[in-house]
């Protein structure tokens, strides 16, 4: 086992909270009621986290593209005379592909993250203020609620932002893959500019996909599914 392992076990509801005691008077001393504050300071800063990457990723493909277009009615105006310009326009479509696929991780990361303290808030709060994030109003709205547009429904505002990046996705590499081929059919004797930068920015699309997992050095100690689906790292 590499030495930098952690490992973990699954916990009931009952062991997480024990690992808070409750057996002070006053509440500063209190783990369980200190917990909770963290918890929800974490929790509303992971929220805040949230939306400043989404604006961070659509201010970084947003310049990208603005970037390929600029140069590929640069290289349509010279009548298709700079070679130079064919790989700057396959990479410049490939980063577009890139950072789409990144701002989606991302958003499943921060998703993760945000769950995972809801969970802390959910656990902690109910011996200390009562069911205060459980209790809300009911989401089962009705097809008008849905449809109308001056009224509310409980649509989730991460999944509506998860489903843009994934359909970013889609959309630049069907961009990326075409912009590939129409460039390969107009520069036939210099098709590797074209593919190089795109297969390389693909390799890394791969490495990010299947390396950028944050918790890879966690090892659980047992196999059994516990009833809350949380781990202790021992």
């Amino acid at each position: 086992m590499n030495k930098d392992t952690r490992n973990a076990k699954r916990i009931t509801k009952d062991e997480y909270l024990s690992l808070f005691p409750d057996d002070k008077m006053s509440n500063s001393e209190r783990k369980r009621f200190q917990a909770l504050k963290e918890a929800q300071k974490v929790r509303q800063f992971e929220i805040e986290l949230y939306w400043k990457r989404t604006g961070f990723f659509w201010a970084f493909i947003t310049i990208i593209y603005t970037a390929f277009f600029h140069v590929l009615c640069k290289y349509i105006e010279c009548s298709n005379k700079y070679a130079l310009f064919v790989p700057c326009i396959s990479a410049l479509a490939g980063l577009g592909f890139f950072f789409s696929v990144a701002w989606h991780l991302v958003n499943k990361g921060s998703k993760f993250w945000q769950k995972n303290w809801e969970k802390h808030v959910s656990l902690l709060e109910k011996p200390e203020i009562g069911p205060l994030y459980d209790v809300y109003l009911n989401p089962k709205g009705t097809l008008r609620e849905r449809w109308y547009p001056t009224e509310a429904f409980d649509f989730s505002v991460t999944k509506v932002n998860m489903w843009a990046s994934a359909i970013m996705i889609v959309a630049s590499l069907s961009g990326a893959i075409g912009i590939d081929i129409w460039l390969i059919r107009e520069q036939h004797q210099a098709w590797y500019f074209v593919l190089i930068p795109s297969i390389l920015i693909l390799l890394f699309c791969m490495c990010l996909v299947l390396r950028s997992d944050g918790n890879k050095d966690v090892k659980l100690t047992e196999s059994k599914q516990a009833e809350l689906n949380m781990i202790q790292i021992l």
